[in-house]
């Protein structure tokens, strides 16, 4: 092992620290307090690039970039003045001159006084798991951008699907086509509501002609649906209603004389403009 410069390092230690730190892959160096290496092993060596000769009893400078000797030195004054381990993601330059990412971890060392002399710190290449991870970050934000696209899509799906027109100055029509689940139930629910709100409508006409089966949780959606509008002060009015839906509400004990109901869309829109004194004329005209 090449001589050492005097340092109150005990000589014994540094011997048998060398023996060990040799035998490991990761770049390992030992420093006194005034930055200057005591002893690294060959994993450093070739990080470096000098040989250990050229090392030993030397600092930093003039063997890495300034500004990377600057931000070994300020976690190595953390780690002597502290007396406690520190750990640090930093970029360092090899005398390849590539840059790596590099996880390092100093520890104190002391003498057999109890007092901090110097630091061990132990290096570990984490460039291509750092690659993976940026990498993995990137698809991240690119799965939560395409899950943004699919919710809006989603969203206008359920608009359309749920489509609540204006008919005339305060009438809105929903015409109802496909089976009603419970999820589309309240996606009804909820856009009747809003439809009413931004039109101020007094009349909506839910036409069921297209709900290949009135069902008992479509019967309920629907009443639940007129129960809310009621609330905004809207009167539903449902057409379209074939004997077998009829039927499911009076099954439901559904108070059939509260629920403005008509044969068709024709009639229902006649109904609501009448409530609001629009005169219907029939020319005759076909």
């Amino acid at each position: 092992m090449t001589s050492l410069p005097v340092d109150p390092f005990t000589w014994h230690r540094v011997e048998l620290l060398q023996r060990i730190i040799d035998t490991l892959p990761d770049p390992i160096f030992v420093k006194n307090r005034a930055h200057r290496w005591l002893a690294v092993n060959e994993g450093y060596c070739k990080l470096i690039g000098h040989p250990r000769e050229e090392l030993i009893g030397k600092d930093d400078t003039g063997f890495w970039p300034a500004e990377q000797v600057a931000v070994f030195w300020e976690h190595d004054d953390l780690v002597v003045n502290t007396g406690e381990p520190d750990e640090n993601q930093e970029v360092i330059t090899g005398g390849d001159r590539v840059e790596r990412t590099m996880w390092t971890r100093k520890y104190p060392m002391r003498d057999d006084a109890g007092r901090v002399v110097g630091l061990c710190g132990i290096i570990t290449d984490i460039t291509n798991m750092k690659g993976k991870l940026v990498a993995a970050e990137r698809l991240e934000a690119e799965n939560r951008a395409q899950l943004g696209i699919i919710e809006a899509q989603r969203a206008l799906l359920e608009k359309l699907a749920v489509p609540v027109v204006r008919i005339w100055q305060g009438v809105l029509l929903l015409p109802l086509v496909g089976a009603l689940n419970q999820e589309r139930a309240a996606q009804v629910t909820e856009s009747v509501l809003a439809a009413i709100s931004d039109a101020s409508a007094r009349f909506v006409i839910i036409d069921v002609t297209g709900v290949p089966l009135v069902d008992t949780m479509a019967a309920e959606a629907l009443l639940r649906t007129v129960q809310a509008a009621a609330l905004l002060g809207c009167e539903s009015v449902l057409v379209g209603m074939g004997p077998a839906a009829a039927q499911t509400l009076v099954g439901l004990d559904v108070d059939l004389g509260r629920i403005t109901t008509r044969g068709s869309l024709e009639r229902g829109l006649e109904y609501a403009l009448g409530r609001l004194s629009y005169r219907i004329v029939h020319s005759g005209i076909i």
